[in-house]
Parts: structure tokens; sequence; C-alpha cells
């Protein structure tokens, strides 16, 4: 494949960055994009054992080639997360950083998609909780998608500026912050980007990451961490910003371990990724402890009800309850307009505190919406990982799972009456309601696939 158009600049740039290895970087960049992704690690899928292990990351693998993930019904269950390779890096420095068998607080300040969202959430264990949140409103409804696809139970979005998090200020133990930047590690991927370059453009992303940056000092506890990222090269974005605010907030670089033979590249204020080096795109992480000097604000946030939320009663509690798998774990709330949500009991305080800062969230398990006499399950309960096994199912094959997930009608013969699952390769892809013989299909019309198939 042919080198990217690279902007004179950015060549020079990178020219004085990387020295005698000029060469080797535009060789990487006019060869293929590796193509990886990373399989849940709680929804079971066929793995082939040929796939190449991604090195720091323990779910992640390169595929030999890109397949049209759109047709993989099991991508649509929420099997796999297609990631960027270098950017599964954030498992590596987290499992370094924090105890990943202690009850968490974190946030992914800027989270859409959610492919680092989903990876964070598959780490911490059960009774921590994830806060994904997202500023543009219609990347947060691609970040809910992704991570209702997820199905995991301790999480939570939101979609507000970093400006707005001021009522949890000191509450988180971790808090990473992918800041919007200039891409110029992209570039292999998407040549668009390289023709949209320029260096008012790094300086305008320099500065507005700046502003985010400074948002997230206050929010992680004395000796808490923030995990600051990159998709790009340039120092003005990368080192410039990291020393600056360690100066001006407090905070002092943690120095990780990355073997050798990895290929990331150490430098004074974090790591970079290059693609002549690893197998991946371009991608900066440097990972900072906020000093202890601080006092701790973090218990003064005391829970109170979740607005527009109250504690499920009556006749709906047995039913709402034989939806998950272990309804004892949570607590069961409903709204004004009959929606209602399980909240894991060990993060029902967290929930309470963070809803209660946050006023646009969505949080715990979606169990369904009641109709007159009837519960309709959600869409997102078909995916999560709570619901119980035993709701009936149809497995189908893949022509019936792609008719499904276009919302077309699909056939089910000697499927029973009433609510049932439909299931590809053992894996929920959503709902059916059969009645005499005729089958209603509930898949969301914002999800399905529009493609031809």
């Amino acid at each position: 494949m042919p080198i990217p158009v690279l902007p004179e600049a950015f060549v020079e740039s990178m020219q004085s960055l990387l020295g005698p290895s000029w060469n080797d970087f535009l060789n990487a960049m006019a060869s293929p994009a590796p193509v990886s992704i990373r399989y849940h690690p709680f929804k079971k899928k066929i793995r082939e054992e040929n796939f190449e292990q991604v090195k720091w990351c323990s779910d992640g693998v390169y595929l030999p080639e890109r397949p049209i993930f759109t047709l993989d019904p099991t991508f649509h269950a929420g099997a796999y997360y297609v990631q960027e390779a270098s950017s599964m890096l954030i498992e590596a420095a987290v499992r370094q950083l924090v105890d990943l068998k202690a009850p968490l607080r974190v946030l992914d300040l800027a989270a859409a998609p959610g492919g680092k969202s989903t990876l964070l959430a598959s780490l911490i264990s059960p009774d921590s909780l994830l806060v994904a949140n997202e500023v543009i409103r219609n990347r947060y409804q691609t970040l809910r998608y992704n991570l209702t696809k997820w199905g995991l139970s301790n999480t939570m979005t939101s979609n507000h500026d970093s400006r707005e998090f001021g009522g949890l200020e000191g509450w988180f133990d971790l808090v990473l912050l992918d800041a919007p930047c200039s891409g110029e590690g992209l570039f292999r991927k998407d040549p668009e980007a390289a023709r949209e370059w320029s260096t008012d453009h790094v300086r305008f992303c320099a500065s507005r990451q700046k502003r985010i940056f400074a948002d997230a000092a206050g929010l992680v506890r004395p000796g808490g961490i923030v995990l600051y990222s990159t998709c790009t090269y340039n120092a003005l974005e990368n080192a410039g910003n990291v020393a600056w605010f360690c100066q001006e907030f407090g905070y002092d670089p943690i120095p990780l371990n990355f073997p050798g033979d990895w290929g990331i590249q150490a430098q004074e204020w974090g790591y970079q990724c290059f693609p002549h080096l690893v197998k991946g795109e371009g991608f900066f992480l440097a990972a900072l402890r906020k000093q202890s000097g601080d006092s701790d604000k973090s218990g003064n946030l005391k829970p109170v009800r979740i607005p527009a939320w109250e504690p499920l009663a009556g006749k709906w509690m047995d039913m709402a309850k034989s939806c998950l798998e272990a309804p004892e774990a949570y607590t069961f709330y409903a709204d004004g307009e009959g929606t209602i949500r399980a909240v894991p009991k060990a993060l029902e305080e967290e929930v309470k505190t963070a809803a209660h800062a946050l006023k646009r969230t969505h949080w715990g398990v979606e169990i369904g919406q009641i109709k007159g006499k009837d519960l309709i399950p959600s869409p997102a309960l078909a995916l999560s990982t709570a619901i119980s096994s035993a709701f009936p199912f149809v497995e189908a094959g893949k022509q019936t799972a792609l008719k499904f997930l276009k919302k077309e009608q699909v056939e089910l013969p000697g499927a029973p009456n009433g609510w049932t699952l439909l299931r590809y390769q053992g894996l929920n892809l959503g709902w059916v309601k059969i009645m005499d013989r005729r089958t209603n299909n509930y898949y969301p019309k914002e999800w399905r696939i529009l493609m031809e198939v």
C-alpha cells in the first residue's frame, strides 16, 4: 500500500523525533494496518487458537485479515470488541497501578466509542464501579450502545462536560483521560486525518487537552492515579502537557515496567508506541499519581436517592427478580414511566452518589418496561451477563440471526409461545415474542444492520 501523503511540518517534526529510524517509520506506514480484537472475558465465543496474541492484553488477538464485522452475529452479541492493539496497553498499565481485587471507583472521562471503557470494566472487580463519560451527544449514544453490548453490571454512563464533575471531587481511585487529539498515530488507518492535520490544529488540541486535564486533576483522591493517553506523537500534546499537569496540580509520574520485546519506548514523561516498533498504531501513555498533601474529600460525598427512581415494590418484584441469575445480589428500581432497572447491591451507594452529582446518567441492568399487565423485556437484558439462564431460547443459524439483526421477519418453527431469546453460537442476540406461530422481532430499530446481507 502507498505511504499516506504526510504534511511537510509533520514530516519535519517526526524526522527530528525519530532520527535514523525515520525510514523504518515510513516503511511501517506503507504496510497494512494490523487488525485486532479483544474478546469478552465472560461471553464464551469459539476462539481461534492460531491467532497471534497481543503481548500486553490477555484477551487481545490479531486477525490475519479484516473481516466484515457487521455480518458476524457474535460481534452484535458483544463477544468481542474491535480495538486497536496499541490502545490495549491500558490493561498492562492498570494491572501495575491498582489492586484489581479491591473495590475501586474508576472514571473514563472521554470514553466514546467505548473500547477502553469495556477494557476497564472487564479488568475491575464486580464490586468496583466504572463511570464512562462522553460529552458529545451522538458519541455518547455510541458509548452507551457498546457498553450495553458488553453487558457488565459494574458500569454506568454519563453525558457531561468534564467541568460538570465538580460534585465528585476526590471521589475516584483512577481516572483515565484518553484525550481528544490531532490523531497523528492513526494516519496509516485514516489518510483523511493526515490531510486535515496542521500545526494550528495541534496547538488547538493541546490547549483543549489542558482544560480537560485540569478538570481531571481534582477528581482523584490523594494517592489516586490519572492515566493520560493520546493517539499522537508530538511533544506539545504528550510530554509537554504531562509536565505542565504535574507541575500545576501536584502529580508525580509513575514508572511502568514494559518488557523490552514489546517495543514500547520509554520517554521522560511517558511511553510511546510507534508502528515500526510495535504491531499497532501510534499511542502515548503516562501514569501520574496525585501527591498525598491534599485532604481526602471523598468522605464528604454522602449517597442520596437516585433522582426520578424509587425502589421497586409490589407485584412486579417477583417477575423482575426472575429475570436475573442472582437476584439476591441486586436492588430493583422503577421510574415513573414503568422502566425497571437493577443495580448491584455492592455498588448501590456509589451509583446513588454518582447519579446525584451527574444528572444525565444510565446505570444498572435494564430489566424492561411495564406495559399494562406485561413486562416487556429490555434488549439490554438480553445482552447482559446477569440475565437468568432460565429464559427459553432458540439457537439460530447465521442467516436467521442476520435476518433478526436486520429486524426482518424470522421463522422459528417449533419455538414455544411467549418471550424467547434468539441465540447464535450460544450467545444471546435479543428477544422475539411468539404468538400462535407468529414471531414478532423485538430487536431495536436503531441497532439494526443496514448493510445488504
